[in-house]
């Protein structure tokens, strides 16, 4: 109830009192007392949530604070605002006095929390794999005027994975297909990633290039796609798993075994498989789709180059075919000076997105720029230059990781960066979907 409502319904002698508490400098908080309420539009870790709380004393300062309970311990944000005479704090609309945010968000005390230092595989299993309760508080003069808890499930709930070997590409191959190398039947080749419930209808699906680059690693980003509906292959960019880059490579024949075995999935559609490279393996998904354009559909890739690059200086190849290293520059040529991949040549859609503040690579818009002139006119709805971004531009939204050190303006600009590239990635996949 607002103030004006509260007035009206006021009795004489209540009306007395609130005058001299108001001239004494204290305001009498609104019947009910304060409550935090919280829209969710969907319960998974990275959906969107709008977060505001009502009934607080007029005149006063809040701090909300988020505690987020994990598999991997615990993650925190807080945040001062001034309670307007409404006794209302809107985070969506309102700016907040002092946060690790400088603009309203409403779901900015969910991605500003901070933690503790993990490993990359823990840092999967408390914001990709297990559930997470946040604890939303309100304090007004060092009192707590009110609590709520959310339950948000893991992305890993909306999808089903297994594991894939190469005996799993061997035994499936069809005439003509390409059959990976013999490293052992045994060996993990990547991960499939089904979306829940199962699909009725063939659809689009990804195979994923991992690059194993933090926020924006495979285990976040496919379990993302499988979430909003679409089966996803992960492949590890640097050969078998545990590899550092320059030290294994990619294989053409394991590509496209992954790829033939994927399109013969149930709800598959085998004409529209999109290849997305994760970090330093964005290059990879583009080479593949220029390379494969009779069985590759479009393409996904951000924040890296837009050229096939050694792994290293010294030549190292990032992708082999048939044991020959495929031809690669020397990533330390100017971009002016290196080839670019003629990406005017895949036939469906693409996405290129980058950040201007990315420090890992700091060309990386200059490398968009250079692509976008090879794809031609069609690129002017297919690139993502993210103002202020750092390089962690395709992290899930919402979920706080990888934003922790970095500026908070900076850090709101990912963030920002992060919902409009998820929401680019399922305009593509749906756009994708055939008759």
């Amino acid at each position: 109830m607002n103030g004006r409502a509260r007035r009206r319904g006021l009795t004489g002698a209540a009306a007395a009192v609130l005058a001299i508490g108001a001239l004494s400098g204290c305001v009498a908080a609104p019947a009910g007392g304060a409550q935090i309420v919280v829209a969710q539009f969907g319960n998974a870790t990275a959906d969107p949530v709008v977060i505001s709380v009502t009934g607080l004393r007029p005149g006063q300062d809040v701090v909300l604070s988020a505690t987020a309970t994990t598999l991997a311990g615990e993650w925190r944000s807080r945040a001062l605002y001034a309670v307007p005479p409404t006794g209302i704090v809107d985070t969506a609309s309102q700016q907040p006095i002092t946060a690790p945010f400088v603009r309203p968000d409403a779901a900015a005390l969910l991605w500003s929390m901070s933690g503790p230092s993990v490993s990359q595989g823990d840092l999967e299993r408390a914001w990709a794999e297990g559930p997470v309760r946040i604890e939303l508080t309100a304090q007004q003069q060092g009192v707590e005027v009110a609590t709520t808890e959310l339950q948000r499930s893991p992305l890993a709930a909306q999808s089903v994975e297994r594991d894939v070997s190469v005996a799993d590409l061997s035994s499936d191959a069809g005439a003509g297909d390409a059959v990976p190398p013999a490293n052992g039947p045994g060996l993990r080749v990547g991960t499939l990633y089904t979306p829940l419930p199962t699909l009725v209808h063939p659809r689009p699906a990804v195979l994923l290039i991992d690059g194993d680059d933090d926020a924006a690693s495979g285990a976040f980003a496919a379990r993302r796609i499988a979430a909003i509906g679409f089966p996803v292959l992960t492949l590890p960019a640097f050969g078998p798993e545990g590899q550092l880059p320059g030290s294994a490579a990619l294989s053409v024949q394991t590509f496209d075994a992954a790829r033939a075995w994927l399109a013969r999935r149930p709800g598959v559609d085998p004409r529209r498989i999109v290849v997305y490279g994760t970090g330093p393996a964005a290059p990879l998904a583009l080479w593949f789709a220029v390379a494969e354009r009779g069985a590759v559909y479009g393409a996904i890739a951000a924040g890296g180059p837009t050229a096939e690059l050694c792994a290293s200086i010294s030549g190292a190849p990032s992708l082999l075919d048939d044991g020959r290293p495929v031809p690669c520059a020397d990533p330390d040529r100017p971009i002016a000076d290196t080839p670019i991949l003629p990406l005017d040549r895949i036939p469906g859609p693409l996405l290129l997105a980058c950040g201007t503040a990315d420090e890992l690579l700091p060309s990386a818009c200059e490398w968009l720029g250079a692509g976008a002139a090879a794809r031609g006119p069609r690129a002017a709805g297919e690139t993502l230059v993210a103002d202020g971004s750092a390089d962690e531009v395709s992290a899930p939204p919402v979920i706080p990781v990888g934003l922790n050190d970095l500026p908070p303006q900076v850090a709101q600009a990912t963030e920002d960066a992060r919902v409009a590239f998820w929401s680019r990635v399922t305009a593509l996949l749906e756009g994708a979907i055939g008759p």
